[in-house]
């Protein structure tokens, strides 16, 4: 089996209040890439067990990483409510690497003030529309 870590990973957030970008590779301890589907019980008439089709997709992506800048710049791009663009790449931006491309809404930086200690900042995003997997 081949394992790879996440020191080559890629991540933006690219927000739309400000249409800005922000960068958090390089910051990143984890990320979790969660896609969920609904299912509609489509169980009839003389079915034994139950069946089920698939409906609407969505996806929640978690951010642990650390808080490298002080300032407003970023805790505003990752306010809660700020709608977005997430392109994440768990190894990197070489060609034919995993490329995802994810529309969301921020549900907020949280901050972990510490003193003698990095910063850390953890943000939760949920899935708006677009998901795209692709590669680079």
């Amino acid at each position: 089996m081949a394992e790879y870590t996440g020191a080559n990973m890629y991540f933006e957030w690219v927000y739309s209040n400000n249409a800005g970008t922000v960068t958090l590779h390089g910051d990143e301890r984890t990320v979790n890439l969660n896609p969920s589907v609904d299912y509609a019980d489509s169980t009839a008439g003389s079915d034994a067990r139950k069946k089920r089709i698939p409906t609407l997709k969505d996806t929640m992506v978690s951010f642990a990483g650390v808080a490298q800048t002080g300032g407003t710049a970023l805790e505003d791009a990752l306010a809660e409510g700020v709608e977005g663009t997430i392109t994440f790449s768990p190894e990197g931006t070489a060609a034919g690497k995993r490329k995802y491309v994810i529309g969301a809404f921020s549900g907020g930086g949280k901050f972990a003030y510490k003193y003698a200690d990095v910063t850390e900042l953890t943000v939760e995003f949920t899935g708006n529309g677009s998901y795209t997997r692709t590669t680079w």
